[in-house]
């Protein structure tokens, strides 16, 4: 029998966590800059937090990673951490096309036989996303990303 845990007062404990992280961890931004991820990281503690009151008048109670394959979340959680380290390194844009892709053609091939043909063209999706992203934080809202030795 697997074992049920409380997962609303997991994920609300957890989501509360990385709010308390990051909110302690943002360094001297100028006041525009940091308006945005302030309201974010307010907006994820509310989150949090009404998850935690949810865990407690009606709680969900489920096995924790019951679905999926374990190797395949070991391996996307590693490769998330691997991308956190990697945008210092070689920078945001480099790293996040570099990563998601991985993350595309892995998760992907789950379940589908993926082609040169196919992964090219999901490179390029991603490039341009990740693009569009970089340009709205970096260009427009002034958000400081991590610029490493390659862009």
């Amino acid at each position: 029998m697997t074992k049920k845990f409380n997962t609303d007062i997991i994920g609300g404990v957890v989501g509360l966590a990385i709010t308390i992280f990051f909110w302690f961890s943002r360094g001297d931004v100028s006041r525009l800059s940091i308006m945005f991820p302030n309201a974010i990281l307010i907006l994820m503690a509310v989150f949090s937090l009404a998850i935690i009151i949810k865990g407690f008048i009606k709680a969900d109670r489920k096995p924790v990673f019951s679905n999926g394959d374990q190797r395949r979340i070991a391996v996307t959680t590693a490769a998330l951490f691997i991308w956190v380290l990697a945008i210092v390194w070689i920078g945001f844009y480099v790293a996040s096309v570099l990563m998601f892709s991985f993350l595309a053609y892995y998760l992907a091939s789950a379940r589908i036989k993926v082609s040169l043909s196919q992964f090219a063209i999901w490179v390029v999706i991603i490039a341009g996303l990740v693009g569009f992203f970089y340009f709205i934080f970096a260009k427009l809202l002034y958000v400081p990303l991590p610029k490493g030795i390659l862009f």
